[in-house]
């Protein structure tokens, strides 16, 4: 910038020339040049410094006597000679940047002392870079109702609702994760073709309805992931992982309505990434366990007389085999749910099922952010959740869980579409059609739901989206049965012009009306007598 500066001026200078007297012209040129000195002075007593602090700091042991590379045989190319510039001025950088969001109101950020956390920043940079990874998710913002209270969300009891404008709460997950190297690896003698690589996880989460806002009381924490993996122990195979612990295991969903239709997250043990043919295979035997009331009728269950539930599944799963223009992941699970006994003896009747389902995925076809994912599963009792937990129903009493009957059974199919066919355009969409059968002489259940949400890129940072949402049900645990409308309209800022580009601001105004079935199950107890609802607010999300 220095130099750009310099030439700029020695240019205006010169191009000045002719209206300048010659004594003038010779003083100007002589100031400009004694300029230039002075600035190429500093800079070389500048270097010298360096030059001089590093030939006083002690070296650092060698690794071993014989070093790997000689530097008269090969010396550094000029992308190593420039790495370390290159990365101190990516590092300033960041530093400044994140100097221009530091907050100046409150007493932390006012008696803050910046010549010592200068140097502090710059070490917690230094060691955390490339040591720790450390990703997350973050939703929060305030929003009212026209019933006069807090935000509510409108949904339908026991199905997924469509997000944008529709979420009630401020939530979070902070993850991080380290891997792990044996003694040695990095030194001049390892091979790391052969050597085993370790990887921890950890998740944090937390949960905090607007009906309580910023309430400690209200605010629920969770660990949801803590588990490790160790590769490049099969030879042959370092690709192959063995895992334990709890996790979010090879989860699918869809984006808009939030709806994880295949989740096996739990706590358990296995390994992954195994090659097998054209794809990889994966086996885990994983699970989940909850307290609930045992009961026959959902309107007279006693909610203070709990028992213990467990569930193990046996999970095997085929995927990243080509299939139709993507890949396909193929899953088989055998599930068995077992109850405890509650302070009566009363005990529950154990169960068990299976379940297939097969997941296709197009990455990649029209745009970097495209998205084609299409999934088809059928399971029988415990296993028909597709996922380790259980089924739940919401009554009046409260919400239980329900045990499976061998012969109940579970179908599902659903679509969805992430494209921007257009620079000024983008559009995410989804559908969902299950059919179930609770057996037990327990009403059957259809579910039907169908999303879009199309997004106006006015530029690389403003747009507008609007997320028209419809489900239908035939009937739920509480004996609502009908439709649900809702619609969102949501001017956005983003850092970016995509449909997944975020840190996103929004702004929003949501819409939704039911059936005179759902009356008093949709928007808790603020619309219990009514059949339509206005919302409003703003909100941020953010992911990295």
């Amino acid at each position: 910038m220095a130099k750009r500066i310099s030439c700029l001026t020695g240019a205006m200078l010169i191009s000045a020339l002719p209206a300048l007297s010659q004594d003038d012209a010779t003083e100007a040129l002589r100031k400009e040049i004694q300029a230039m000195r002075q600035e190429y002075e500093a800079r070389i007593q500048k270097l010298e410094s360096r030059i001089e602090e590093l030939e006083e700091k002690p070296a650092p042991a060698a690794a071993s006597p014989a070093p790997r590379r000689a530097a008269a045989e090969q010396p550094p190319t000029p992308q190593e000679q420039e790495a370390p510039a290159v990365a101190n001025e990516a590092r300033e950088w960041r530093r400044q940047a994140d100097k221009q969001f530091e907050g100046d109101t409150e007493t932390r950020d006012i008696a803050r002392r910046p010549d010592a956390e200068t140097a502090l920043d710059a070490r917690i940079e230094q060691v955390l870079e490339g040591y720790l990874d450390i990703t997350g998710y973050f939703r929060a913002g305030y929003g009212r109702s026209d019933a006069g209270g807090p935000q509510r969300a409108f949904g339908i009891p026991g199905v997924a609702k469509y997000r944008l404008g529709n979420e009630a709460e401020n939530y979070g997950e902070l993850a991080f994760a380290k891997t792990f190297f044996p003694a040695g690896l990095l030194g001049p003698n390892s091979d790391t073709t052969h050597d085993p690589v370790a990887r921890l996880n950890l998740r944090l989460a937390f949960y905090n309805p607007y009906d309580n806002y910023g309430s400690s009381a209200d605010t629920d924490f969770s660990v949801p992931e803590l588990w490790s993996s160790i590769a490049n122990v099969i030879p042959g195979m370092p690709e192959a992982k063995f895992w334990a612990g709890s996790r979010f295991y090879r989860r699918h969903d869809i984006h808009i309505n939030d709806f994880y239709f295949w989740d096996m997250s739990g706590g358990g043990a296995g390994i992954e990434d195994v090659p097998l043919g054209s794809g990889k295979f994966a086996f885990a035997w994983i699970g989940d366990g909850a307290e609930s009331a045992i009961y026959s009728d959902i309107a007279t269950s006693d909610p203070l007389n709990v028992a213990g539930f467990s569930k193990s599944n046996f999970d095997f799963r085929w995927y990243d085999w080509p299939f139709f223009g993507g890949k396909g992941e193929l899953g088989f699970v055998y599930s068995m749910a077992d109850s405890g006994v509650d302070s009566t003896g009363v005990q529950a009747d154990d169960s068990d099922g299976f379940s297939v389902s097969l997941v296709r995925t197009r990455e990649d076809f029209l745009d970097m952010e495209s998205l084609h994912k299409t999934s088809l599963q059928v399971g029988t009792g415990p296993a028909k959740t597709f996922s380790t937990g259980f089924e739940n129903f919401t009554g009046p009493a409260g919400t239980f869980i329900r045990p499976d009957p061998e012969e109940s059974w579970r179908a599902r199919a659903t679509d969805q579409w992430v494209i921007k066919p257009f620079e000024c355009f983008s559009i995410g969409s989804a559908l969902v059609y299950q059919y179930t059968e609770f057996g037990d002489n327990a009403p059957y259940q259809h579910w039907a739901s169908a999303g879009v949400r199309p997004i106006w890129h006015f530029n690389e940072h403003f747009s507008l989206a609007l997320e028209p949402g419809v489900d239908w049900v035939s009937g739920t645990a509480g004996g609502h049965s009908g439709t649900l409308g809702k619609i969102t309209l949501a001017p956005q800022v983003s850092l970016g012009d995509e449909f997944f580009s975020r840190p996103v601001l929004r702004a929003f105004v949501t819409y939704a009306m039911w059936a005179n079935g759902l009356e008093g199950g949709v928007g808790g107890a603020d619309y219990a007598r009514d059949t339509e609802g206005w919302s409003w607010g703003v909100q941020m999300e953010s992911w990295w």
